[in-house]
């Protein structure tokens, strides 16, 4: 049955197609869904009324977890407004790992901090670390141009540091929106 969508685009409606997709068998699932904003666009109306929205969420973040491995990761972007009721349901049915706030930039909105991030939310299903596959990730080690010196001294423990680069934070700021 998986196999229909094993190196494919499937474009449809995400709560029909997850429901095809047998339990705990997708080893990440990601979601960007539309965040709510009242904005125009051609053919998805994105004026949901709120507690609309989140129920029409709910069940698909449901489905997220139910088709996602045990050993397997969930990710969800959006805005910090909604994740934050995303997480509320998610800390009920999985297991919270990761807030990543992604530094996007941002334009002015009136009266309020100037929004510059957006998050994605990391979640799996098993609480033990030995239950869910983690892969480092690394970034390159920022260095001196001109002496190729670490830039940062890392505690004074240089020579502990990983040849690969330090672990990716939860904090991006190297994809620009």
């Amino acid at each position: 049955m998986l196999n229909k969508f094993l190196n494919n685009i499937i474009n449809g409606d995400c709560l029909k197609v997850l429901k095809q997709i047998p339990d705990n068998s997708i080893d990440i699932t990601f979601a960007d869904p539309p965040f709510n904003l009242k904005k125009k666009y051609n053919h998805y109306e994105d004026s949901k009324e709120k507690s609309d929205y989140l129920n029409w969420c709910n069940k698909w973040l449901g489905e997220m977890v139910r088709v996602t491995k045990f050993s397997g990761a969930i990710f969800i972007h959006n805005i910090p407004h909604w994740l934050s009721y995303f997480a509320e349901y998610l800390n009920k049915i999985a297991y919270f790992k990761h807030w990543i706030a992604w530094d996007s930039g941002g334009a002015p909105l009136g009266k309020t901090l100037l929004p510059t991030h957006y998050g994605i939310l990391y979640y799996t299903k098993s609480i033990s670390h030995k239950d869910f596959k983690f892969f480092d990730i690394r970034a390159p080690h920022l260095k001196c141009r001109a002496c190729k010196e670490f830039l940062k001294d890392y505690g004074g423990k240089k020579v502990q540091a990983h040849s690969f680069g330090p672990l990716v934070s939860d904090v991006w700021n190297d994809i620009p929106a």
